[in-house]
C-alpha cells in the first residue's frame, strides 16, 4: 500500500533540514532509544563513527551511505552470487550465541522490536520513530544468518496507522531494494557485529531519504561508483559519489559521466547490477511489514558477501 507523503510541521522540518546541513559538513547526528534522531551538538570525529558514547541512550552514528557493489571502480563486475566454503556448525553455533547476547541490549535501544529463529538464522522486525513528531515510523526487517559467509540484508518501510510503504529506491539494491545503508568493504560493519549499530545506520539511511523526499535531496557524503547510476540519480548538488566524492556531483565527474557512451554504460550497469532490471521488495516481505507476523522463510533471502 501507498503512503500518502504527509505534510510535515515546521518544527520537524527544520530538524530534518539541520541534521541534512550536518550531514553536508560530515558532522553526524546522535540516535536515542527508539531510533530518534537528532542534531548533533558537536562534531563527531571520523575515528568515532559507529561507537557508543558512556550513555547507552545517547548513541553518535554517520558513516556514509554506501551501495553493496560500491566498488572504487565501476568497472568491477558485482552484485553476482559466488560460491562460499562451507561453514562450520560449530561457527554458526557461535554467531547465533554473539547475536542472542545482543538482544537485551536491542530491546533497551529500539522496545518495539520482535525476533523469530529459523533454521540458518533470525529475522528482526524493528520499529525506529526516526524523527520525533514525524507522524509515521520506518520498519526495519532484518535477515540475519549465522552463517558469516552469508551478508546480513535489511529493508526498509514507512509504516502509519493504515499501511506501509517500501522506502526507496535510492541506495537499495537490485533485485529486492535491500538497504545500502553502508559500504561493506570499509568495514563499517561486519558479521558478528554489534546489532545496535546496524540498526542505527538503517536508522540514518531512513533520515537522508526523508531528506531526499522533502527537500528533493540526498544529504552528505556517500557512494555511488558507477557511472550510470550517478547519471540517472544524482542531484547536480548532492555530493558525487566516485571515491573522491566531496565535490559537489556537477563539480566533479559529471562532466565526465556525459562523456561516456551512455548505451554502453547503461548495458554495463544492467548486466552486472540490475540483474532482472526491477529493483523492489518481493511481496512475501512486503506483506511481513505490513501483518507484523509470519515471517518468510529467512533461507529464500540469504546470499553470500
Amino acid at each position: 500500500m501507498e503512503i500518502r507523503k504527509a505534510e510535515m510541521n515546521d518544527q520537524v522540518r527544520s530538524v530534518l533540514r539541520e541534521i541534512g546541513a550536518q550531514l553536508d559538513r560530515n558532522c553526524f547526528p546522535t540516535i536515542h532509544n527508539g531510533g530518534v534522531v537528532v542534531p548533533s551538538s558537536a562534531p563527531v570525529v571520523a575515528t568515532a563513527l559507529g561507537t557508543e558514547t558512556a550513555n547507552a541512550t545517547r548513541r553518535p552514528i554517520g558513516p556514509p551511505t554506501g551501495s553493496w557493489e560500491g566498488s572504487t571502480s565501476w568497472q568491477r563486475t558485482a552484485g553476482r552470487p559466488r560460491t562460499t566454503r562451507s561453514t562450520s556448525s560449530a561457527t554458526c553455533q557461535r554467531f547465533r550465541a554473539a547475536y542472542e547476547a545482543q538482544l537485551t541490549e536491542v530491546w533497551s535501544a529500539y522496545p518495539e522490536t520482535s525476533v523469530w529463529f529459523q533454521d540458518g538464522g533470525m529475522w528482526l522486525l524493528t520499529n525506529s520513530s526516526v524523527l520525533s513528531g514525524l507522524g509515521k515510523s520506518a520498519t526495519f526487517l532484518v535477515a540475519i544468518p549465522f552463517d558469516p559467509q552469508l551478508r546480513v540484508r535489511s529493508w526498509g518501510f514507512w509504516t502509519t496507522a493504515i499501511g506501509v510503504s517500501w522506502i526507496g529506491p535510492r541506495h537499495t539494491n537490485w533485485p529486492d531494494g535491500d538497504i545500502c545503508a553502508y559500504t561493506p568493504t570499509d568495514g563499517t560493519w561486519r558479521p558478528g557485529g554489534n546489532l545496535v549499530t546496524l540498526l542505527d545506520l538503517n536508522t540514518l539511511w531512513a533520515v537522508r531519504q526523508l531528506h531526499l523526499e522533502e527537500f528533493d535531496r540526498w544529504p552528505g557524503y556517500h557512494s555511488a561508483p558507477h557511472p550510470f547510476e550517478r547519471l540517472t540519480e544524482l542531484r547536480d548538488d548532492e555530493f558525487c559519489g566516485c571515491e573522491n566524492g566531496s565535490l559537489l556531483y556537477r563539480d566533479c565527474c559529471k562532466s565526465a559521466d556525459l562523456a561516456e557512451d551512455r548505451a554502453s554504460i547503461a548495458l554495463h550497469f544492467s548486466r552486472n547490477y540490475m540483474r532482472n532490471g526491477h529493483r523492489a521488495p518481493p511481496h512475501d516481505l512486503v506483506a511481513f511489514a505490513l501483518r507484523r507476523s509470519d515471517p518468510p522463510q529467512l533461507n529464500a533471502f540469504l546470499c553470500a558477501q
